[in-house]
């Protein structure tokens, strides 16, 4: 397995060098954005969460926990993450970027360390579930998974074995080897990824998408011609605003009318239930 070997310094640039050089540009801002720092514990140790939430009192939002990928998150690294946060905020999703690597005393991760951790951290992206349900700011029928490349393979881990989590959007995603044997709650689950992809390839998304039909979730999957590993800004844009929209619409039907609408393809249950948990 070759998935997320990419140099660490690599992941500084993970969203282009027009993205880089600051926020991510979408066209007309919604929600202003507040930005704050919290904790929780898990695994015995305390666990930093950087939260950016939609201005306005008294108000509760849908909630995505952002995981970022096998760089860890650091001066060299970690830009592109906290950049998908903020832009999900001013779409009105309240977004938390777990440092997951906290409660295992990760810097960045290599196939061993993986291998070694991967259990850990979904126990982790749980407790964060648990914590984020129980925000006053927050939905709590409306938690969802943002991962990035490493953090896409622990949200699924995480979403197989938590029932509360109500979406999953994924990009560079693959399947962590034992994830199937353990998967009863798969979400709605969007699969973002580009064609030029060499770090975690198309086949490795296939046999996720593979694994969530037959446990008969909502898919839906969205190729970005041309594009690596790391999206460029205009990729990542318009990930945000799909992210956006699916994180955020709060049924089943709802959501499949939206799908129907995009240009993504979607494979639906055979029978929605008429609102997700």
């Amino acid at each position: 397995m070759t998935r997320r070997l990419a140099p660490v310094l690599a992941f500084g640039l993970a969203l282009g060098p027009a993205a880089c050089a600051g926020r991510l540009h979408l066209p007309g801002y919604v929600h202003p954005v507040e930005e704050s720092s919290a904790s929780f514990n898990s695994l015995g140790r305390t666990v930093r969460v950087d939260a950016y939430v939609p201005e306005g009192k008294g108000q509760r939002h849908p909630a995505a926990i952002v995981l970022h990928g096998s760089g860890g998150l650091h001066l060299l690294v970690g830009d592109d993450v906290q950049r998908y946060a903020e832009a999900l905020a001013s779409r009105g999703v309240a977004a938390y970027v777990v440092h997951y690597f906290d409660a295992t005393g990760t810097f960045a991760a290599g196939l061993a360390t993986e291998a070694r951790e991967y259990w850990h951290w979904v126990r982790v992206v749980r407790d964060a579930v648990a914590w984020v349900r129980e925000r006053p700011e927050v939905r709590a029928s409306h938690v969802g998974l943002f991962g990035l490349s490493l953090g896409s393979y622990v949200a699924v881990g995480a979403a197989a074995t938590e029932p509360h989590v109500s979406r999953m959007v994924l990009l560079g995603a693959g399947l962590e080897p034992g994830v199937a044997d353990s998967a009863r709650h798969l979400p709605p689950t969007l699969l973002l990824h580009g064609t030029k992809d060499d770090v975690v390839t198309l086949a490795e998304e296939d046999t996720l998408s593979q694994l969530l039909r037959k446990r008969r979730a909502i898919v839906v999957l969205h190729h970005y011609a041309g594009e690596g590993h790391d999206f460029g800004t205009d990729a990542a844009v318009d990930a945000v605003e799909r992210s956006a929209r699916f994180l955020s619409e709060g049924s089943v039907g709802t959501l499949l009318e939206v799908l129907r609408r995009s240009d993504t393809r979607a494979t639906p249950r055979d029978t929605p239930p008429p609102s997700i948990p």
